[in-house]
């Protein structure tokens, strides 16, 4: 759009995400949004306009979402009338868009004409590339696969306009479909008892990472509930979502007035209005809830408000002092006192600090960190001590989330929340922030930590005295992750919110980092000695929790339930391999020198070096893949500098704590971990063979009618519990053989079922193969009278016979699909 085209708008600035808000003109701005429409014909003329004022003023909403491409004279008026616009993309997501690559092709092709038409206008508040893919589609198609087409359609959207915001509609049957490229992570969802609502919320904030969350759909059936239950449902919805941190959310719907495939939904009346375009009692009350939020601590009721103490260590960080100290002076919070401690009485830091008024500084000789924050406790008044770094800033409610945990839970010996890095101002610090091994905490479950980093840790002033506060014997690292260990030892636990949470500039440079890196070793050989049973030999910490990292989902097991129908598919983190760590290891290293100088003696070692590093190399990759990356620094040159990173951060780190903790580490560990891992690998699924096939049908049957079907014609098939397939045809001595399906829903209560019968190698095939695979090249070498031909025969006969056991199979499948009506389809 020109200037010329911009409309008279009363939204002052455009909607930008930072960390977990959204924010105009820097200022966090809560989300308070309605879905409006699709409308069946002639139920609002005019898309409904004389609708909008409505919404702004009896409902206070400030946000509209569509499911439809509006008209720009629509988006004037949402302009004028104050209120910010979400679009849906409306593409055809309910077929297999991985196999038809056209309709993503004309996906792309609506996107761009869309994000053209409406780029730079004011009422544009952000755009949803997808909404509820089906959760048996995207399992059939490959739930890595079809993650990487919607950020596909992100990464486009982003070309087109770079200062508008994308996202993907989600669900809780796929909500382990999060794009790492959106710009806010939204979930749908349909929740009706308080506490589970609550749970989940904590959950989806902590899968939503450092990024917005926005609940892109709450509804409540005022038919089944009646309305005044339904307004009930949907203050304390509000309430919780507030409660959670939660950047914003959207109520389903504004009227009952809805239809969805041009066919007028009948069933269910979630609207505001009434058909007979009369509003509810929910309006009222809705509108009382939304009209005094501005940012989420705004709900947020303290029985009282103990005195906290936040005490700062600093050794010559007057670089980024001036920063964190504007923050702390400005915290929202009615009883706080600010202590600085000056470690090695830089006359920088002090000449900074004379400045502020309320900011009590204490000048040491340099100590160390550990002993620095011992001081700071021990001349704090406060009730709580909460440590932050000197390069941390702190949101303006930060102790109102900290002290909002210790008031509700008294076993709590701790608390904090997450640490963010600011958007990074070059590529180099983009690389930085995407490194392995910076500050982040480790999470037993959605509000408790096992470890929280002392850029944002507080703790009960009883508690510190308990356990003796800080071991000085930790200078400059470790000294959080021992103390936060010994508190859990003494009985309490740490809590977590994702609210509560400080900003943290990683280090600039690469050098820096890596200085850090080696800091981090030298701290995890003093913790060898003291928490010998929480590390594995000579790797790193073993950790109950799961470790908080910016990474994008990739691995772990997802539970998918009966037929793929699980309604909250929940998807368990892998930890990081420990076969991976083995081979970021410096001990890895020395084996892959001491192979390259046995290749003197005999070229086969050289073999065995290739693949020594290749490990190396492929695992570096794979993470440094799946590292998140600020979009505008990403692309090759960055994937590969991060993985770069990431191998000199395994040799350095590892490295250091070799030299400095080799007589405390416990070697039989590290030989478990390797055994582990391995086996892991072998039990593993490996590859799998398919044969598809698929059938219409013009009568509505899908899926689970054919499934019922081959249930009872196969002689000994099963039911998998598991979702990963949907039925377990035969468990072979040698193979597996199972059969997963999706169906398509087209027009006029049409069906289109896809079938995919799977063949997998047995436990006892894959300890078979895999001591032969790696046996049979020295075999090979050492016997040359072994035909070169034998091994690909082999393998070749075991594909061929499994690939004839599906071909024979087939026509049963194709004569259950022809006793229910359904056609094959040539795929």
């Amino acid at each position: 759009m020109t200037d010329r085209d911009l409309p008279v708008s009363t939204i002052e600035a455009p909607l930008r995400v930072r960390g977990k808000y959204f924010r105009a003109d820097d200022k966090a701005v809560f989300v308070k949004a309605v879905t409006f429409g699709p409308f069946p014909a002639g139920a609002f003329p005019d898309e409904g306009r004389n609708q909008l004022e409505r919404i702004r003023n009896e409902l206070g909403a400030n946000a509209i979402r569509l499911y439809e491409i509006p008209s720009l004279s629509f988006m004037h008026d949402c302009a004028r009338i104050g209120l910010r616009v979400f679009i849906t993309l409306p593409w055809s997501q309910h077929i297999d868009f991985v196999r038809e690559e056209s309709v993503i092709e004309e996906a792309e092709a609506l996107l761009l004409a869309t994000v053209e038409k409406f780029r730079g206008h004011p009422a544009l508040a952000g755009y949803f590339v997808g909404n509820e893919i089906e959760t048996t589609l995207v399992r059939w198609m490959g739930r890595r696969k079809v993650r990487e087409l919607i950020e596909r359609l992100i990464d486009f959207g982003h070309e087109c306009d770079p200062d508008a915001l994308f996202s993907y509609a989600n669900y809780p049957s796929t909500e382990y479909l999060i794009p790492g490229n959106q710009d806010f992570v939204a979930f749908n969802l349909y929740l009706e008892q308080r506490e589970n609502l609550a749970l989940y919320l904590n959950r989806l904030q902590n899968l939503s990472g450092n990024k917005p969350l926005l609940i892109s759909e709450f509804g409540v059936d005022a038919r089944t509930h009646g309305e005044l239950t339904q307004a009930e449902m949907l203050e304390w919805h509000i309430e919780e979502a507030c409660l959670a941190g939660a950047a914003g959310t959207t109520i389903f719907a504004w009227s009952d007035l809805w239809q969805r495939g041009g066919n007028t939904i009948e069933d269910y009346d979630f609207g505001f209005m009434r058909r007979d375009k009369t509003p509810r009692p929910s309006v009222d009350v809705v509108r009382e809830c939304w009209e005094p939020l501005v940012r989420t601590s705004d709900v947020v009721e303290l029985s009282a408000a103990p005195k906290m103490s936040v005490i700062v260590c600093t050794y010559r960080g007057s670089a980024t002092l001036v920063e964190c100290l504007d923050s702390l002076v400005a915290l929202e919070y009615p009883n706080y006192e600010v202590i600085l401690v000056n470690d090695g009485s830089d006359e920088r830091v002090s000449e900074l600090t004379s400045t502020y008024d309320s900011i009590r500084e204490i000048a040491i000789d340099h100590q160390g960190l550990s002993a620095a924050r011992n001081i700071g406790a021990k001349e704090a008044s406060g009730d709580v001590f909460v440590y932050t770094d000197d390069d941390c800033i702190a949101e303006p409610d930060w102790l109102t989330w900290i002290a909002k945990q210790f008031l509700e839970d008294e076993t709590l010996g701790c608390a904090g929340g997450p640490n963010i890095p600011p958007e990074p101002e070059t590529d180099m610090q983009a690389r930085i922030i995407a490194a392995p091994g910076g500050p982040s905490h480790v999470l037993l479950s959605d509000n408790r930590a096992e470890h929280l980093p002392g850029c944002n840790l507080a703790v009960r002033r009883e508690v510190f005295e308990e356990v003796g506060g800080f071991n000085p014997i930790f200078r400059a690292a470790g000294d959080d992750v021992d103390f936060c260990w010994r508190v859990m030892e003494a009985g309490y636990e740490l809590g977590f919110h994702a609210a509560a949470f400080v900003w943290h500039h990683r280090r600039f440079t690469p050098g820096a980092y890596l200085r850090q890196q080696v800091g981090y070793g030298k701290a995890e050989a003093l913790l060898l000695p003291l928490h010998s049973k929480r590390f594995r030999g000579l790797g790193g910490a073993v950790w109950n929790g799961y470790v908080y990292t910016p990474k994008a989902p990739g691995g772990g097991f997802v539970y998918h339930g009966h037929y793929g129908y699980e309604p909250f598919q929940l998807i368990y983190p892998d930890q990081d391999s420990g076969l991976g760590e083995v081979c970021l290891h410096v001990l890895w290293w020395v084996m892959i020198f001491v192979s390259i100088a046995l290749g003197v003696l005999s070229p086969w070692w050289l073999v065995v070096t290739v693949l020594m590093l290749g490990a190396t190399l492929r695992i570096s990759w794979r993470r440094a893949k799946r590292a998140r990356i600020e979009p505008k620094f990403d692309g090759v040159s960055a994937r590969v500098s991060v993985a770069a990173l990431f191998l000199a951060q395994g040799f350095l780190r590892s490295g250091v704590r070799l030299v400095r903790g080799w007589k405390y580490a416990k070697w039989s560990r590290g030989l478990e971990v390797m055994t582990t891992a391995t086996w892991r690998k072998v039990a593993s699924g490996w590859w799998k063979l398919g044969d598809e096939k698929s059938f219409w049908s013009e009568n509505g049957t899908g899926r689970d009618e054919l499934l019922s079907g081959i249930l009872d014609s196969y002689p000994g098939a099963k039911v998998d519990e598991t979702g990963r397939t949907d039925v377990i045809l035969r468990e072979g001595l040698l193979w597996n053989w199972s059969m997963v399906t999706a169906t398509e829903y087209h027009a006029d209560n049409k069906r289109l079922t896809r079938t995919r019968l799977l063949a997998r190698p047995s436990l006892l095939t894959r300890m078979i193969v895999l001591p032969l695979l790696l046996v049979a090249p020295f075999a090979l070498f050492f016997n040359p009278a072994i035909p070169d031909f034998v091994g690909p025969v082999v393998v070749v006969v075991g594909f061929m016979a499994a690939r004839i056991f599906m071909k024979l199979r087939r026509p049963e499948v194709i004569r259950v699909a022809e006793r229910l009506g359904m056609d094959t389809i040539n795929s």
